[in-house]
């Protein structure tokens, strides 16, 4: 730690004949040096952190000493130290000791007795120990850092010691900004969540636009002091847990951010910040290695790897997977993704792990709220897999258990949406599952939700296996041409791509409507005369059984169907 404050050298100097005569709420400048001024205009020799032994004799009228104690203040001095000179006590106008207290400048007299020579003695010993002082104290905090670990202490024990020391509101930020745990004193424990919340914003603003996360990256954790408002000070430390992800520690000062207190931070913080990445690191290492184990449980279920039900169960309840009376599988899929790698090869491969860690945060973040009900979360290349459990009495109340499970789809997209405003995400829910041995028939169930609802109802949504109705029922086609075999049917079809016409959707809507004329021009936004006029044109090309026969509608209904989701 580079210097002693002028309240530390008080202390040693005071028994000797040292009084304080002004300026006491500077007491936390740091004196660097000492340097005596017996001529006049010698303030352009300052450079910051003086301790200034001087009889005033140099500055004869009360305006030059009023001078001499501003432009000491504004060079940065740390002090000033009056001597009598000759007299047996220094005489100080009040105005000066005035001016001390309204700048806070330390005013400090001298007795008559007391030589330079002793001031400075003490004072340098000081300064020269000072650093031996700093190792042993950040020696001494690295050790109690270390203690809580070895004791099974983690990040918020490690939190509550530093703040502590440092006596200021401290909170640990995640990846996301988001708080991992915080302490908070005095004034500050009475911040409302909304005050939290615009802190939060404010750093991660901070962080991202100076890219602090990316030039402190492969570099040794730093910290940046930052006005917030109102008075309070933030100092902002980057801890880089990998080359990946970094981590924030945030100390809330109110008032001035003093030199002490940055001097203290430089002490504090290294072994603060070692012992909360040693514990992160340890935490997210438990986590990766569930996850692998909880993926790899998946895979053996999905793809029947597993030689009896009994074993099954037993690893699933292993991994801690007790399913809840109703549990869905949700599959989050990155829309078109393939295609968006084409389209974006420039950008290099980095840019699209971004967007696959990015999905899985985002899944992840959403998840926060309701824990408690995600059992199992396995992340794939382009998509991510949840298994949600509900109670039987949520379950019959359908909109409960979907209303929660579309608001996790849209907290999904609002937070991978923000990082990535070019790309879309679509979700597909299975039918609900009782048993672990259900959970291939839900998986392909969400799997089918994704590929059908995207085809028909377009990208960007979720869709629920049970809601698909009709469509449950249909085997997908390989190819169009299979469809176009009806050649009733493939008459429509060529009409409207050789005529620019729409007779299949005007069919499509006619059979939604169940026949109603009048209901289907509404939803094709058309007069009823014009889609009468297309009905008699399809009775011209396919024949009127098309219209009139029960069979044959459901039938053509069911072509126009599988036709859509092949388009």
């Amino acid at each position: 730690m580079e210097g002693i404050t002028v309240k530390e050298a008080y202390e040693i100097l005071k028994e000797d004949g040292v009084y304080w005569a002004g300026g006491r709420n500077g007491e936390n400048r740091i004196i660097k040096s000492v340097s005596v001024i017996e001529i006049p205009d010698c303030l352009e020799w300052l450079q910051g952190g003086e301790m200034i032994l001087t009889t005033l004799y140099p500055y004869k009228t009360v305006d030059e000493r009023l001078n001499l104690i501003k432009s000491l203040s504004k060079g940065e001095a740390a002090c000033i130290c009056i001597h009598p000179g000759n007299d047996d006590f220094p005489h100080v106008p009040d105005c000066l000791i005035k001016l001390a207290d309204e700048i806070n400048f330390p005013l400090l007299l001298i007795d008559r007795k007391l030589p330079y020579s002793l001031i400075m003695k003490k004072t340098y010993e000081a300064l020269l120990n000072r650093e031996e002082m700093a190792l042993k104290k950040a020696h001494e905090i690295n050790n109690v850092m270390n203690n809580i670990l070895l004791t099974n202490g983690g990040a918020h024990e490690i939190i509550e010691k530093f703040s502590a020391i440092i006596n200021c509101s401290v909170i640990c930020l995640d990846e996301n900004f988001k708080p991992l745990d915080m302490i908070l004193r005095g004034k500050d424990g009475g911040l409302k969540e909304e005050d939290l919340i615009k802190i939060y914003y404010f750093v991660k603003s901070y962080i991202e636009t100076y890219s602090l996360h990316k030039t402190n990256k492969n570099k040794p954790d730093k910290t940046h002091i930052v006005s917030w408002k109102d008075g309070v000070n933030l100092a902002i430390s980057i801890m880089n847990i990998n080359d990946e992800t970094a981590y924030y520690l945030l100390v809330i000062k109110r008032g001035e951010m003093t030199e002490f207190d940055k001097k203290l931070y430089e002490i504090a913080l290294p072994g603060t910040i070692t012992a909360l990445k040693i514990d992160i690191l340890k935490n997210l290492a438990i986590l990766e290695t569930e996850q692998r184990l909880k993926s790899d449980f998946f895979e053996d279920v999905i793809n029947d790897a597993y030689t009896s039900n009994e074993l099954m169960k037993k690893r699933a309840r292993t991994l801690g997977l007790n399913l809840l009376d109703k549990n869905f599988v949700v599959i989050f899929d990155i829309d078109d993704f393939e295609k968006y790698c084409r389209d974006n090869y420039e950008k290099g491969e980095q840019h699209i792990q971004k967007i696959k860690r990015d999905l899985k945060k985002a899944i992840e973040e959403a998840c926060k709220n309701i824990k408690n009900r995600v059992l199992l979360f396995v992340p794939k290349s382009d998509a991510g897999i949840i298994l949600v459990g509900f109670t039987r009495f949520e379950y019959m109340r359908e909109v409960i258990y979907k209303k929660i499970l579309k608001d996790l789809f849209y907290k999904t997209i609002a937070e991978f949406s923000a990082r990535n405003p070019d790309v879309s995400l679509s979700a597909g829910v299975s039918s609900a599952m009782e048993n672990i041995e259900e959970l291939k028939r839900a998986y392909n169930e969400a799997i089918f939700a994704i590929d059908i609802g995207t085809k028909l109802f377009g990208k960007g949504k979720i869709n629920f296996y049970d809601d698909l109705g009709i469509y449950k029922l249909i085997s997908i086609p390989d190819k169009k041409e299979d469809i176009l075999r009806d050649r009733w049917f493939s008459r429509l079809y060529e009409h409207d791509i050789n005529k620019n016409g729409n007779l299949i959707e005007t069919l499509e809507v006619f059979l939604d409507t169940n026949g109603s004329i009048k209901d289907t021009a509404k939803k094709l936004y058309t007069h009823p005369n014009t889609i009468k006029y297309r009905l008699k044109k399809i009775r011209e090309l396919s024949g009127e059984d098309i219209l009139q026969d029960e069979q044959k509608r459901l039938y053509y209904h069911i072509l126009i169907k599988a036709l859509k989701m092949l388009s």
